[in-house]
């Protein structure tokens, strides 16, 4: 049977047009309308369900901060330079420092003196006190023959005074020696300790200061605040950072996600509008909580504290350091990034 299309009365045209219209606008509307509610679900209620986390990219960092108050005098390296440990930064006069130096030199050069003038006492305390023992000796000896010989009547007594003073005189300088020997002995030990202390300071303190050299602790790449020449820097100061070769992102963990995550999991990593990104790994879920910062939060959500989750990235990576990141879920290890898995992206 043959089929016979129906066609439109002409009388009935316009009501027919209109009709069609309305019906298209109505599902255009309904179509808005959808996707407006799922907006407003999804932006109260979607971090309930999709791991989407705000970060930040760190990595260890050195603080090159002043030990010392001083001027700069050199400035070796610029920003973004890459140094390794070791490598001069920049270099410092402290007029503090060299007057301490100096004054600590005038006290080493007073020690070795004074040390020297005690060991030449030493030495001659050391040769005479043979031959003090000896004049006792003998003096002792004397003595007592001239007592035999006083007691037989052989001797006056005039002779005998002379021999007992003699005698008296001898032991006196033996004693006085050997005093001087013991006090010099202890004072001596004392001033060469000293002296040791004072040469291992002064030599510590100008390997410190180092002809004002400030060297680079560990390798990595300059911040991008660098000391001026004539910036004057006080104790404590910080002159730059040195920004080290593992990156990592700190990411704050919404409070409201309803599903868990553990070490190993993989998450994408994205920054601006997603046209750079990577896969990274959760290296550890940290035990604190920190309250976002300024440029995370948002004026009509606000958020108390939150989890902090370090995430680890390859080395490929094209963030720059202290750059906002976007962290969002892979299912199942497998993550996504338009329709494609991370091997576009490879880490």
């Amino acid at each position: 049977m043959k089929y016979i299309r129906k066609h439109p009365r002409v009388d009935n045209l316009l009501n027919q047009e209109r009709s069609l219209k309305a019906a298209w606008g109505r599902r255009v509307y309904l179509i808005l309308l959808s996707a407006f509610l799922l907006a407003i679900v999804n932006y109260f209620a979607g971090d309930t369900i999709f791991l989407r986390a705000d970060g930040i990219l760190l990595t260890n960092r050195q603080v090159v901060a002043a030990t010392y108050s001083a001027k700069v005098a050199s400035v070796l390296i610029k920003e973004g330079d890459r140094v390794n440990e070791g490598d001069l930064l920049l270099k410092l006069e402290s007029a503090e420092m060299l007057k301490d130096i100096a004054e600590l030199a005038v006290r080493n050069a007073d020690l070795s003196g004074r040390e020297s003038e005690l060991r030449v006492k030493a030495a001659t305390v050391l040769s005479l006190l043979p031959l003090a023992e000896r004049n006792a000796r003998e003096n002792s000896d004397t003595v007592a023959r001239i007592d035999t010989m006083a007691n037989r009547g052989l001797i006056s007594s005039q002779s005998m005074s002379q021999a007992l003073s003699s005698g008296y005189d001898a032991a006196a300088k033996l004693a006085e020696l050997r005093g001087q020997s013991e006090v010099i002995t202890k004072e001596l030990s004392l001033v060469a300790a000293s002296h040791d202390r004072a040469n291992e300071a002064l030599t510590q303190l100008e390997t410190f200061y180092d002809h004002g050299a400030v060297r680079a602790a560990s390798a990595g790449v300059v911040g991008s605040r660098v000391p001026l020449i004539g910036q004057v820097a006080k104790l404590g100061d910080e002159l730059l950072q040195i920004f080290g070769d593992k990156p990592y992102v700190l990411a704050y963990l919404p409070d409201s996600y309803l599903f868990g995550i553990s070490t190993g999991d993989r998450v994408e990593v994205s920054a601006g509008t997603g046209s750079r990104w990577t896969v990274g790994t959760v290296d550890a879920i940290l035990g604190v909580a920190d309250a976002l910062p300024p440029e995370f939060q948002n004026t009509f959500r606000p958020r108390d504290r939150t989890r902090l989750v370090r995430i680890g990235l390859p080395q490929n990576h094209t963030f720059a350091i202290s750059q906002k990141v976007r962290i969002t879920g892979c299912v199942f290890g497998w993550c996504w990034r338009n329709g494609k898995t991370d091997s576009a992206n490879p880490t």
